[in-house]
């Protein structure tokens, strides 16, 4: 406010204080922002530079991006940037929709009801019936979370794999330099001497930097991908389960000690987070969920500022909703008093599950809770007075995703089909070249290279790389050319090969990324930094420079074979 010349609000400490019981809601708007205000730090894009491409006919996302090349940096101003264009947009009096991309006609709250009362299970069903197209990376996400929080099924079933981005497809984060890291369990932070004992046992077996997270539990960074099936196999023996920390999920129940171990405790706060930690575990929603319980009002886990907080009182606990940290911090509303845990666990499942209903894509509860109307003393009715009616029946659609819950990890684990997944090459264990490590601080970290010589191509027009069923459906995979690094990509009835070499990251990661179509074109969107390229040339889609060089591809009797000449003409739309 004050570097945009703002005024204050008559009553300044509402921008930061819970809101008052009938208060007027605090949000001040995109409305409010002056045209110099910065939206996205990152190409020093401000509102008004957003607003005049939307004054010259930049009408979506995608054409605010290539105008202005907001949001196409790190990306945490895509929701604001979208707000401005919307409001500019409906300042020039044409209809704002909220459909969620050009395959959907629909918001994702309607698509969460078309696919819960139609019962419907797959994208391809979807799709078929209410869209059009082949997806994109807006709406396969999308449309996988949803079939997660009203099913829950396995996510790398063959009709899912190709709906997941690059961290659910393979259970871990992705690294700027293509590698992952790994964050198994802990509840509420618990873990035993023998359980960190096997945590530094695998670190230094597969030379891993770990860290201890804010989340109360320990992370392992450096991962390839080849390895990730045996740094779990290990993690699983130990004890351990998957930590969801790669999910659009709940991450982690923050606590502190509590009554046993604290003199000021009066409840037991470690018991209560590890008892919510796994009932929640696993459970899909529009954007992740983070918790925290107290065992007193010195709030030593913060709880006011998570989607679900809990502070232990003399009678019970104090529920707290919608807060978060993070670049927006919001404290937390106090929902109600001195619950008995009963009480807290039913309300927790219906505030849930009524957010997994009715929220935004990629929208925090604070967010959602903001644009409810009546906010908060709304919620109340809903979740405590169940002045909707629905109370017993978001209570039964909790219980069932409770009740289905898997450790996918576990369940990968146990077949040897999906094992074939976590490679880096289907025709060579060869690790990639260009993860390479120094130390730093007894510790490896990531070593930042100039760019490696790209290897030899094979001496023949024509090699063999792999059966066709190697390949997933709609998916891709990395193979090796030679020696050379490329992606091989299952569009349809077709095969495409491109460079693997992700364009704005030089990591080798680009078979990891969405397959789509933008205006029935094919295209793969990379991993990292959601570049949209054409299958049949390796060219941008809204780009005048080839971003990726393209291989030609045959199929013969069930085998792929590509070309060592590559394809250097930009092709036509067919």
């Amino acid at each position: 406010m004050m570097l945009n010349g703002m005024a204050l609000p008559p009553r300044p400490e509402s921008l930061i204080l819970p809101a008052l019981e009938g208060a007027a809601p605090k949000a001040l708007g995109v409305a409010a922002l002056p045209d110099s205000a910065p939206i996205c730090s990152c190409h020093n894009v401000s509102k008004g530079d957003i607003c005049q491409a939307v004054n010259n006919g930049a009408g979506d996302m995608s054409a605010i991006k290539s105008c202005t090349r907001a949001a196409t940096g790190c990306g945490g101003c895509s929701a604001l940037v979208k707000q401005v264009m919307e409001y500019q947009l409906a300042e020039q009096g044409v209809e704002v929709k909220k459909d969620v991309c050009e395959h959907f006609p629909w918001s994702r709250q309607e698509i969460y009801h078309l696919v819960r009362v139609n019962h419907i299970h797959t994208f391809e069903q979807l799709i078929s019936r209410y869209g059009q197209g082949h997806g994109c990376d807006v709406c396969k996400p999308l449309v996988a979370s949803v079939l997660a929080s009203c099913w829950n099924e396995y996510l790398l079933k063959p009709a899912h794999l190709p709906l997941q981005d690059t961290n659910d497809r393979y259970f871990a984060n992705i690294q700027k330099d293509g590698s992952y890291s790994v964050v198994p369990r802990m509840a509420a932070g618990e873990v035993t001497p023998d359980g960190l004992i096997a945590i530094g046992q695998i670190a230094k077996r597969y030379q891993l930097y770990s860290k201890v997270t804010g989340g109360q539990r320990i992370d392992l960074f450096g991962a390839r991908l080849e390895q990730l099936p045996a740094i779990w196999r290990e993690l699983a023996d130990a004890g351990f389960e998957t930590g969801h920390a790669y999910g659009k999920s709940l991450r982690t129940v923050k606590s502190c000690v509590g009554s046993t171990w604290c003199r000021y405790g009066v409840q037991d706060s470690t018991g209560l987070a590890v008892r919510l930690e796994h009932r929640y575990k696993g459970l899909r929603a529009p954007h992740k969920i983070k918790m925290a319980v107290s065992g007193c009002t010195r709030e030593c886990a913060e709880a006011q500022g998570k989607d679900i907080g809990v502070i232990a009182t003399d009678k019970g606990w104090n529920l707290y909703v919608c807060g978060n940290g993070g670049m927006k911090p919001r404290h937390a509303d106090l929902f109600a008093s001195d619950l008995d845990e009963a009480t807290l666990i039913r309300s927790i499942d219906r505030l849930l599950m009524f957010y997994i209903r009715t929220a935004d894509r990629l929208q925090r509860t604070s967010t959602w809770m903001d644009n409810l109307e009546g906010g908060v003393a709304y919620l109340r009715q809903v979740v405590l007075e169940d002045s909707l009616g629905i109370g017993e029946e978001l209570e039964q659609e909790m219980a069932r995703i409770v009740d289905s819950y898997q450790c996918e990890w576990q369940t990968t684990l146990n077949d040897p089909q999906r094992l074939a997944l976590f490679r880096s090459f289907v025709n060579s264990d060869q690790p990639d070249e260009a993860v390479q490590r120094r130390d730093l601080r007894g510790q490896p970290q990531p070593l930042l290279t100039e760019t490696l010589p790209e290897g030899e191509l094979p001496s023949r027009p024509w090699q063999a790389v792999c059966d066709l069923d190697a390949i997933p459906a709609q998916a891709g995979i990395g193979a090796r050319l030679g020696e050379r690094q490329i992606a091989l990509f299952r569009f349809g009835e077709r095969v495409y090969a491109l460079d693997n070499r992700e364009p704005g990251s030089a990591a080798n990661v680009l078979s990891r990324g969405l397959l789509g179509d933008v205006g029935g074109e094919p295209v793969v969107i990379s991993p990292l930094y959601k570049q949209r390229i054409r299958l049949r040339d390796g060219w941008p889609c809204d780009g005048d420079e080839q971003a990726v060089r393209a291989w030609p591809v045959k199929v013969e009797n069930g085998k792929v074979w590509v070309g060592n000449q590559q394809l250097l003409a930009r092709a036509e739309a067919s």
